[in-house]
């Protein structure tokens, strides 16, 4: 493939990918109907990792739907940072802030749920659901998007 032909396939998959970016909240939200029926089986370790899977790629929806790509980083300090600078939106990194400790957990599993031997309890993966629909709302107010996580 000649250098010309290259980039016309970059331009017409950037250009597809800009129109075509809600398969990364579809993900977003079968990895949350996931993790929620894992909790049922209590599988909570993998619950955890659902959860993180979901919250990454819904932020970058939002960041891809704004600039037509994503980040591909998997920090979600980083893509918390990287929303709130696209939307112009200093509460979105303050949200990040204020739930830090809910944001490292969810690091925690997609890191430790592959890795190490952490295991995370009934009570935990339960505060991190009821911690994500939060955040989900906080989204869907903040950015003006309905999602429809729960159905």
């Amino acid at each position: 493939m000649s250098e010309r032909d290259a980039g016309v396939v970059s331009l017409l998959w950037a250009e597809n990918m800009t129109k075509d970016v809600g398969f990364l909240k579809d993900k977003s939200k079968r990895f949350f109907s996931n993790a929620l029926y894992l909790f049922e089986r209590g599988d909570h370790d993998l619950c955890a990792f659902n959860l993180e899977q979901s919250c990454q790629l819904l932020v970058k929806y939002f960041i891809a739907k704004r600039v037509g790509e994503w980040p591909k980083t998997h920090y979600l300090d980083s893509l918390m940072r990287s929303l709130s600078e696209i939307y112009e939106k200093a509460e979105i990194y303050e949200y990040y802030l204020e739930n830090e400790l809910f944001f490292d957990d969810l690091s925690d599993a997609y890191f430790t749920s592959r890795y190490f031997p952490k295991a995370f309890t009934k009570n935990l993966t339960q505060k991190l659901i009821a911690e994500y629909r939060k955040f989900l709302n906080f989204l869907e107010v903040t950015l003006n998007e309905k999602l429809d996580f729960d159905k």
